[in-house]
């Protein structure tokens, strides 16, 4: 532990106790309900897209009421060792109850405020499947490429180094954190700002494979959860940005 996390009181790591132990699977049980809800709402079709060669054809108010708990079904589980680290803190402050479940919130408010344009880019991706097997090969090639390039990236790396070691922004943020809910809230949507900048490239890849396709949803979220939680997390990350530009290569060669 850092002396500045010291000095603010930052608990030093120890293994998780019972309460958090509880808390985690609170966590992992929500995003389990989310992935549940998500399969039984997605209608038919509406796992396509353009890397599968049909067009996904959602409509615009059920996809902006199923968005948030898709995220929230991927990014939870990657956001539990951030928020059992709050709750040490709280704990350790005596603070206010509620505390980790604004924080959750905030981290989902992010995520949820995406819906709108994840919706607009599906749609393009729509009128792009229409134009046929070629066309779409050629787009969702492209569109491997970048998000596997931005892996690479000063922004990626800046971004994944704070969600996998949230420590410093508990550090800077702890007392705000603690002081009320409002504060915890702004905390959370912080953190789920550096998820955003650290996923939003592969979130566009899900888009492209189809929205609601359980199967692309669950091995992104393993990917996610990989890089953000393993030991060599930021190596999984480049090995990643390697096979999507392979990938795209292919595609386009293809």
């Amino acid at each position: 532990m850092t002396r500045a996390a010291a000095r603010r009181g930052i608990p030093a790591p120890r293994a998780w106790s019972r309460a958090e132990l509880a808390l985690a699977a609170a966590l992992l049980a929500l995003a389990g309900a989310a992935w549940l809800i998500t399969g039984l709402a997605a209608m038919p079709g509406m796992g396509a897209g353009i890397l599968t060669g049909a067009p996904a054809m959602s409509a615009m108010p059920l996809f902006l009421l199923i968005w948030p708990v898709m995220m929230a079904a991927m990014m939870l589980p990657a956001s539990t060792p951030f928020t059992i680290g709050v709750r040490r803190l709280a704990a350790a402050r005596h603070a206010r109850r509620g505390t980790v479940a604004a924080l959750t919130a905030g981290y989902l408010v992010v995520w949820s405020a995406t819906g709108v344009p994840a919706y607009a880019v599906l749609r393009g991706f729509d009128a792009i499947a229409m134009r046929g097997e070629a066309v779409s090969a050629r787009v969702g090639a492209v569109v491997l490429i970048c998000a596997g390039a931005y892996q690479f990236t000063p922004l990626k790396r800046w971004c994944l180094a704070r969600c996998r070691s949230p420590l410093a922004l508990l550090v800077r943020h702890g007392d705000t954190a603690l002081r009320s809910r409002a504060g915890a809230l702004r905390v959370g949507m912080r953190h789920g700002g550096y998820c955003l900048g650290c996923c939003w490239a592969l979130t566009v890849v899900l888009l492209a494979a189809g929205a609601m396709n359980l199967v692309w949803m669950a091995v992104l979220a393993a990917l996610i959860g990989l890089e953000k939680a393993a030991p060599r997390g930021e190596a999984i990350g480049f090995a990643l940005g390697v096979a999507a530009i392979g990938l795209g290569v292919f595609l386009l060669a293809w």
